[in-house]
């Protein structure tokens, strides 16, 4: 006697309803893996349009809530390349705060993302992305004379080296930015602290010598100064005029690399999924601005960001292989509770297309930043800047002949 078929075609229904439920699930999630606005913004930026690039990310809303960080640091570094410091500085302090907020885990989210990707979590940042936030916001109040704003974000920036120290130590750019947020406003003891923090994650002391003789020679630290004083050279281990104060050059060189899709497969339909970071372009020369020209690296600090961004990618390892190992667990358990084998494998199926690795990243981050400090003297001080193929002479600065600290900055991007 043949079994009624009204059971079975209703049983088929209800597979392929949730089959197409979960499909669906999968189309939604993978059309908001990249924004539209963003990628727009990006584009722009690279091509050197930044009004147009500031235009696309004119309105947040056009961005989606769970990308809400990245469109505060792609703007950030879109307006200070413009040269709106203060517009920069603050849709960098909505970062920070955004920052703040999400240390607060999501539960909601994060029980959906156990099953499905990390594209559904809110975007919180690398470890040295979000020390980045506060490079950035150095930068711009520097750039606008508020040298308390800027040591505000300097101990800011100190805590995120405290909290995550291996994933951003390589960051030696930031550290020679704040300890000089301390000297411009005259906490020459904290500056001399972070310098001296500085000479001994580099391993060479030299690029920053001159300041620990300098700042050591005020606070009387007489056998560290003698210990420093053999990383200079010789001409400038003798007596020369004192300059009046110091050119100081932001140079972002390149574009930091970008966070690409990995993937291995195990039968029946188990897939993890991860990323790396893949570079975007190659090797620039060290330039040569004005009396620096000449001189050894001890005057430069630069920061490799992609070995940064990589080694805070690895410091979150063993996090993401156990998320992974979770969800994978968690899709296999659900996957074999299903009590049909057409609907089992389409849920697999269903499943198998969901694991997407999130390869969300700050991607108008530059490949390296350098710090370049030039030597002022009364008067006018041309700076003639030598980069790849071209040579520019940034506004001079016409330093004062007293003896109060003077520094004049400039932000570049090559």
């Amino acid at each position: 006697m043949m079994r009624p078929s009204g059971p079975v075609r209703t049983y088929g229904t209800l597979a392929a309803r949730c089959a197409c439920l979960l499909l669906l699930g999968v189309g939604l999630m993978l059309s908001g893996c990249a924004s539209g606005s963003l990628t727009r913004a990006r584009d722009a930026f690279y091509s050197g349009d930044a009004a147009r690039a500031s235009e696309a990310l004119a309105d947040p809303e056009n961005v989606g809530s769970r990308d809400r960080l990245l469109y505060y640091m792609e703007k950030g570094v879109i307006l200070h390349h413009s040269g709106d410091y203060q517009g920069s500085a603050d849709i960098l302090l909505d970062a920070s705060e955004l920052i703040r907020e999400q240390d607060i885990i999501r539960a909601g989210q994060q029980a959906a993302s156990l099953v499905t990707s990390e594209w559904l979590m809110d975007y919180k940042g690398e470890y040295a992305e979000r020390l980045l936030v506060h490079t950035y916001l150095m930068m711009n109040f520097l750039m606008l004379g508020n040298h308390e704003s800027a040591l505000v974000e300097a101990k800011q920036a100190l805590e995120v080296y405290d909290t995550y120290p291996e994933a951003c130590d390589g960051d030696y750019f930031t550290r020679a930015l704040i300890a000089h947020c301390f000297e411009a406003v005259g906490e020459i003891n904290g500056a001399y602290i972070e310098y001296k923090k500085l000479a001994g994650v580099m391993g060479d002391p030299g690029p920053v010598a001159r300041k620990l003789v300098d700042l050591g020679n005020r606070l009387g630290f007489d056998d560290e100064v003698a210990h420093f004083r053999q990383f200079l050279s010789e001409p400038e281990s003798g007596t020369q005029e004192r300059p009046t104060g110091e050119a100081i050059v932001f140079l972002s060189r390149g574009r930091a690399p970008v966070k690409v899709p990995q993937n291995i497969v195990l039968p029946p339909s188990i897939r993890f999924s991860f990323v790396t970071y893949e570079d975007r372009g190659g090797y620039f020369p060290s330039p040569g601005v004005g009396p620096l020209a000449g001189l050894r690296e001890a005057d430069r600090v630069t920061t490799d960001v992609g070995a940064v961004l990589r080694t805070s990618l690895n410091q979150r390892l063993v996090q993401v292989i156990a998320k992974e190992t979770a969800r994978v667990a968690a899709k296999e358990a659900i996957a074999h509770n299903v009590k049909n084998d057409n609907l089992e494998l389409l849920v697999r199926i269903a499943f198998f297309l969901m694991e997407v690795p999130d390869t969300r990243c700050w991607e108008t981050l530059p490949g390296s930043l350098t710090l370049i400090r030039a030597p002022l003297f009364p008067g006018e001080n041309p700076l003639p800047f030598n980069g790849p193929g071209k040579t520019i002479t940034l506004p001079g600065a016409d330093a004062p002949s007293d003896r109060r600290p003077f520094y004049q900055y400039y932000s570049i991007r090559q």
